[in-house]
C-alpha cells in the first residue's frame, strides 16, 4: 500500500510541476528567485558531490534549505517553478535526515517526487545525476530484490529475521562506511526469497543491531562500551526464539574492529559470528587483539561495507590495463597514529609487529621508483583516480588488521598486498580471490618486498583486472 500511495503522490506533484511547466521553463532554467540560494545548491550537488561525498556540513544546509524550499509537495511545486534541479537535489540529499527524523515511508515519496522532477524537466546546465543516490532507492525498497528464485531450491537454508525495533533504525543514516554492513545485510535478508516468518521453518535466526549507528545516536561518548553490552545483553534476552537448543542458529553481526559485545563470549558464544573483522579488539584499556575468538568451524567472515558511490568511481577511475598504469605500488593515508604503536595481538605469531612499524618501513619506500606513497589525497576522487593508476595496492594493518582498502584495490583492479598478517578476507576458498592479491610477513618487508611485485608474472594483473570486471 504504501509504493502506490507514494507513487500516487508523485503523479499528484508531477500534475502541479506539469502546470509550471505551461507557465514556462524560463523561470527555472535561470535558478533565480534567490539566486544565491541556488547558487550554494549547484555548488555542493554538482561540484563538491562530483568529487567527494558531501561532507556533513552540507547536508545540514541542505536539510535547512529543504524545510525552507521543499517541506510539502506544494511548496516543492513552487520552488521547482524557479530551479527544478536544485530542488530535486535538495530533496535526494535530504534523504537520511528524513529517514532519521520521519520515517522510511517520507524517505521513499521525497525520493519518487526528485526522481519525477528530474525526469520531467529539462536539465539544461544543471544535471542532477540520480546515479549519485543510487543506494537510496535499493534500501527504500523501490527496486525489486536481486535474488527472485535462488532459494526455490530444497536444500536452501531460511532465515527468520527478528524485529529489533530501534536497534534496527534508521536505514539510510546506518548505510555509510564499513559498519553499512549491518544494514545491507539485514535489509538483503529481509527481501530475501530465504526469509521465513515461521520460526519452525527457519534453519537460521538473523539479530540485526546497527551497533555503531546506535552507538552515535544515541550514547554519551565515553560510556559507549559498558552502554552497549548493556543493550546487547537486553537484546539477547528478548529473542523469543534463543534458547539452549536454539542458539546454536543465531546470528549476530560484527562490523567493528572493536566487537560492540564486550561480553558476548557469557551471551552468544555457541551463536553463529558474522564478523569484519575476525580478530577483535576485546581491550580498549591496553588495545589487544583477540587471535582466538573467531572459531571458523562455526564464524563466517564477511566483507566490510564499501559505498556505492566509492565503489562506482574506483571503477570510473581504473585504468583497463597494467601497462597503462603509471605507478608499480601505491599506498596514501595516514602513516602515523596513537593507535598504531598500541593495538597489538597478545599472543605468537602476530605479536612480532605492529601497525606502526609496518608504516614507518612503507614510508621509507616513498622515493623509490614507481612508488606513490604518501599521506592521503584530497578531494576523494583524486585519491580513486592514483589507485587506479597502479599496479599494487599496499594493505598493511592500521587500527584492526582488516580494512576497507582491500576491497577498494580490487573495485580499482589494483592487486592488493596483504602486510597484515592475522588478516582474515571474506571468501576464502571461494572465487579467485587467492589469485588476485599477495601477501607477505609483515615484519619482514621492505625492499625484499620490492624485488619480489618487479617480477611477478604479469598473468597476475590480467587476472586482476578480470576480476574487477566479475564485481561489476
Amino acid at each position: 500500500m504504501w509504493l502506490q500511495r507514494a507513487r500516487w503522490q508523485a503523479v499528484a506533484a508531477a500534475l502541479v510541476l506539469s502546470s509550471v511547466e505551461r507557465i514556462g521553463l524560463c523561470l527555472y532554467t535561470e535558478c533565480d528567485r534567490p539566486a544565491e540560494t541556488w547558487d550554494y545548491v549547484r555548488y555542493l550537488d554538482q561540484e563538491i558531490s562530483a568529487v567527494s561525498p558531501l561532507p556533513r556540513e552540507g547536508r545540514d544546509v541542505l536539510y535547512e534549505l529543504y524545510h525552507a524550499y521543499a517541506a510539502d509537495p506544494l511548496q516543492r511545486a513552487k520552488s521547482a517553478e524557479h530551479c527544478a534541479s536544485g530542488t530535486a537535489a535538495i530533496m535526494l540529499h535530504s534523504l537520511a535526515y528524513l529517514d532519521r527524523d520521519k520515517g522510511e515511508a517520507v524517505a521513499r515519496e521525497v525520493y519518487l517526487e526528485a526522481a519525477e522532477i528530474v525526469q520531467t524537466f529539462p536539465a539544461g546546465d544543471w544535471v542532477v545525476n540520480l546515479s549519485w543516490h543510487a543506494a537510496a532507492p535499493m534500501l527504500l525498497e523501490l527496486e525489486p530484490p536481486a535474488e527472485p528464485d535462488s532459494c526455490s531450491f530444497p536444500d536452501r537454508p531460511r532465515f527468520f529475521v527478528y524485529e529489533t525495533g530501534e536497534y534496527a533504525k534508521p536505514l539510510l543514516s546506518c548505510a555509510s562506511g564499513m559498519e553499512g554492513s549491518e544494514v545491507l545485510l539485514h535489509r538483503f535478508l529481509l527481501r530475501s526469497a530465504c526469509r521465513t516468518r515461521e520460526p519452525e521453518e527457519a534453519d537460521y535466526f538473523y539479530v540485526p543491531f546497527y551497533s555503531f549507528c546506535y552507538q552515535n545516536l544515541h550514547i554519551a561518548p565515553g560510556s559507549e562500551t559498558v552502554e552497549l553490552d548493556r543493550h546487547n545483553v537486553a537484546l539477547v534476552k528478548s529473542l523469543a526464539h534463543f534458547d539452549v537448543y536454539r542458539s546454536r542458529q543465531h546470528i549476530f553481526h560484527f562490523a567493528h574492529e572493536f566487537w560492540d559485545f564486550p561480553s558476548w563470549d557469557q551471551h552468544v558464544a555457541r551463536s553463529v559470528i558474522f564478523a569484519v573483522e575476525a580478530n577483535p579488539l576485546i581491550d580498549v584499556v591496553n588495545y589487544r587483539h583477540c587471535t582466538t575468538c573467531f572459531d571458523p568451524w562455526k564464524d563466517v567472515v564477511v566483507p566490510g561495507h564499501t559505498d556505492l558511490w566509492a565503489m562506482r568511481r574506483l571503477q570510473e577511475q581504473s585504468k583497463a590495463t597494467a601497462q597503462e598504469r603509471k605507478y608499480l605500488f601505491c599506498f596514501h593515508g595516514s602513516l602515523e597514529h596513537d593507535l598504531y604503536e598500541r593495538t597489538h595481538a597478545g599472543e605468537p605469531p602476530f605479536n612480532e609487529s605492529n601497525a606502526a612499524g609496518t608504516r614507518r618501513k612503507m614510508r621509507d619506500l616513498a622515493g623509490e621508483l614507481g612508488a606513490s606513497i604518501g599521506p592521503h589525497i584530497t578531494p576523494l576522487i583524486e585519491y580513486y583516480r592514483r589507485v587506479g593508476d597502479c599496479r599494487f595496492c599496499l594493505v598493511p594493518k592500521g587500527v584492526g588488521y582488516t580494512n576497507g582498502r582491500l576491497f577498494e584495490a580490487f573495485f580499482a583492479g589494483c592487486i592488493p598486498v596483504i602486510l597484515s598478517d592475522a588478516m582474515q578476507v571474506p571468501f576464502q576458498g571461494q572465487g579467485p580471490a587467492n589469485t588476485t592479491k599477495a601477501s607477505h610477513k609483515q615484519a619482514r618487508w621492505s625492499k625484499q618486498l620490492l624485488s619480489i611485485i618487479v617480477v611477478v608474472p604479469i598473468v597476475l594483473l590480467v587476472v586482476s583486472i578480470l576480476f574487477k570486471v566479475l564485481v561489476r
